[in-house]
């Protein structure tokens, strides 16, 4: 019994020291491997940190391409600044805290490089790693980078009536070479051509139905997009100036004759309308004129010249609204001031006008006219061989015709308030 027992004390002693000498290896063993396990989940930390910047900076390219596309459909030069200025207000300022923010007209890599349209913006941003070091030399230099394209789809021709239309006929011409069209009228017909007239157009946006009819052209025929969504008016919130009481003394309602020479006018108010006729040479100072009722009327050959002018067509008593007549030969060239209310606008119709008071700029009239045609309820008819040779006139309109040989034309991609969404679009 006694040599039992002494052999079971052995065995445990034994196997309590095959224990300790086995405890005594796990634990060197993860004396070894604690190190590694955690430089691993600290390195997998400062990979997830590097991924998440990366993405942060991605975004914030994305934002500024967007942005710099924008400043080129605009027309601005300043594209760089726009895209640094988008930059910093997300977070990524340039030349702060390591980061840089290039923007390239074209982009200098990938498939756009002849893109004339397209904006590359790249964003970078070092990042200094502690046991990402054992691997990489140096700190890893985060990089965003995206491209995007300025659109062509801002309109330079709207019209407004969802219950009227946009109509070409007779030999019309419009030439769009930098922008569209847009109308918002509903029906079958909202946009009706026939008669030989031809529309060249970079977009054709109709809410409604087309009917293209008798030798009618839209070039190209890719341009026409029915079933589409109304597009607003730029200038829906700009408030017309009041029409100041009475009548200015020492504004005539008539003016005549080239024999007079240079007739200077002063901004004010035509009461019941002004008439000018027969070879008159008038220059217009900058400011706003009004027209209280009646008719604007320029016909005769005269000439009209005028920078930062804008016309205000309008009425005090709630009827007779004041419209255009511009015929017989004329030439008028008139530009809108580029700053103030009417900024961007030359003739601005009283919106409480009806549909039926109607703007004609017909007779082989000469309109150059930078800025908008502004009549938003009521009706404007280009006829009779009329052209705005001006590279940029914006025609906005209850109502639009074109038609007897009319020749409509804009080069400008937007006015100071563009018609439209530019389909700026993220490329790469």
């Amino acid at each position: 019994m006694h040599s039992r027992r002494g052999i079971f004390r052995r065995g445990t002693s034994l196997a309590g020291q095959l224990w300790r000498e086995r405890s005594g290896s796990v634990a060197i063993m993860l004396g070894i491997a604690l190190p590694v396990v955690i430089g691993v989940v600290a390195l997998g930390t400062e990979i997830a940190f590097a991924l998440v910047k990366h993405r942060q900076l991605q975004v914030v390219a994305d934002a500024a391409a967007l942005d710099a596309a924008i400043a080129i459909q605009k027309g601005y030069p300043t594209f760089a600044v726009e895209a640094q200025a988008v930059a910093a207000s997300l977070g990524a300022q340039n030349g702060v805290n390591g980061v840089t923010v290039a923007a390239n007209k074209p982009p200098k890599t990938g498939p756009n490089t002849n893109n004339s349209a397209a904006v590359e913006v790249i964003i970078s941003q070092p990042q200094a790693l502690s046991l990402g070091s054992l691997f990489i030399s140096g700190p890893l230099n985060i990089v965003g980078r995206a491209v995007a394209t300025a659109g062509s789809g801002v309109s330079c021709v709207l019209q407004l009536s969802p219950a009227t239309g946009f109509t070409m006929n007779n030999g019309a011409t419009a030439t769009l070479a930098s922008c569209g069209v847009a109308v918002d009228a509903t029906g079958s017909s909202a946009l009706s051509m026939s008669g030989g007239a031809v529309l060249n157009a970079q977009s054709v946006s109709v809410v409604g139905k087309a009917s293209i009819t008798n030798g009618a052209a839209i070039n190209p025929s890719t341009a026409l997009k029915t079933g589409q969504a109304s597009v607003a008016d730029p200038y829906a919130n700009v408030t017309m100036p009041t029409l100041p009481a009475g009548c200015s003394n020492g504004i005539s309602t008539q003016y005549t004759h080239s024999n007079l020479g240079l007739q200077t006018i002063s901004p004010g108010v035509w009461c019941d309308g002004v008439s000018f006729t027969n070879d008159a040479d008038v220059l217009l100072q900058p400011g706003v004129y009004y027209v209280n009722g009646g008719n604007f009327s320029v016909g005769g050959a005269v000439v009209m010249n005028g920078t930062g002018v804008t016309i205000i067509l309008t009425s005090s008593i709630g009827g007779n609204y004041a419209n255009v007549t511009i015929d017989n030969g004329a030439t008028v060239t008139l530009s809108a001031p580029t700053s103030g209310t009417t900024s961007g606008i030359v003739f601005f119709g009283d919106r409480n006008a009806p549909a039926g008071n109607t703007s004609n700029f017909a007779g082989g009239a000469t309109i150059d006219i930078t800025g908008a045609v502004y009549f938003p309820s009521q009706s404007v008819v280009f006829q009779n061989g009329s052209s705005n040779p001006s590279g940029c006139t914006q025609l906005i309109a209850g109502t639009i015709r074109l038609t007897g040989g009319s020749k409509f034309q804009n080069n400008c991609p937007t006015g100071v308030a563009p018609i439209g969404s530019a389909n700026v679009t993220l490329v790469e």
